[in-house]
């Protein structure tokens, strides 16, 4: 569990652990690794955490244990908050990244107003489900794209970092899917994607990008 103990060496152990927080100062900052776990469902809420590199995947499981993704948190944002003591979801790192985390109690001064936190998670969320329940597969791609690209304003060439896995669980989407719809936004040259693992969009069109999600 990443809220309780301070971080003393990394650890091996189910679930892919990191280890553990003791106390949260907020000058301590915690490196993990892709798909390492932050906190999972049932546990006691302790903390709140800002992403200061890299990014974090919320999400559940189904009762038939399929993973649904809530949400992607990324360079200043803030994931952790719930509305009781008990995590009711699962945050794990998406690649290589880094968090900082804050005591989730009365006597800590967190760096932020808690209720702007909520709010703009309640916005996100409402977004999401307009574009799920609104949109086609091309178009909530296309949407989820813009997203990313919105975290990057000056950049006409970022790293999504999320692979088509994740986008497909956070689209209500299979993986064969986004890939078709990504093979279609090249075809538009809408944008190209680079890399390795073909994650790093650079912007050809964003104006045409931006039309395909109205």
């Amino acid at each position: 569990m990443l809220q309780n103990q301070t971080i003393v060496k990394q650890t091996t152990v189910e679930g892919h652990r990191h280890g553990h927080i003791a106390g949260a100062a907020r000058d301590q900052s915690i490196r993990l690794k892709p798909d390492e776990t932050i906190y999972s469902e049932g546990e006691h809420a302790l903390a709140i955490y800002q992403v200061e590199a890299g990014a974090v995947r919320i999400y559940r499981l189904t009762a038939r244990g399929q993973r649904y993704i809530l949400s992607f948190c990324g360079k200043g944002e803030w994931f952790g908050l719930e509305t009781g003591n008990v995590r009711t979801d699962f945050a794990e790192a998406v690649c290589e990244t880094c968090i900082r985390p804050f005591r989730a109690d009365q006597d800590t001064v967190v760096p932020i107003d808690l209720l702007h936190i909520a709010l703009t998670n309640l916005a996100k969320a409402q977004h999401k489900q307009l574009v799920i329940t609104e949109q086609s597969a091309l178009k909530r791609v296309a949407a989820f794209v813009n997203e990313m690209a919105d975290r990057h304003p000056r950049d006409c060439e970022f790293d999504m970092m999320m692979s088509r896995s994740d986008i497909a669980d956070y689209l209500g989407l299979t993986v064969e899917t986004v890939a078709r719809c990504f093979t279609k936004l090249r075809e538009k040259r809408i944008l190209r994607l680079n890399g390795k693992l073909q994650r790093v969009v650079r912007l050809l069109d964003h104006d045409a990008l931006i039309a395909m999600t109205i």
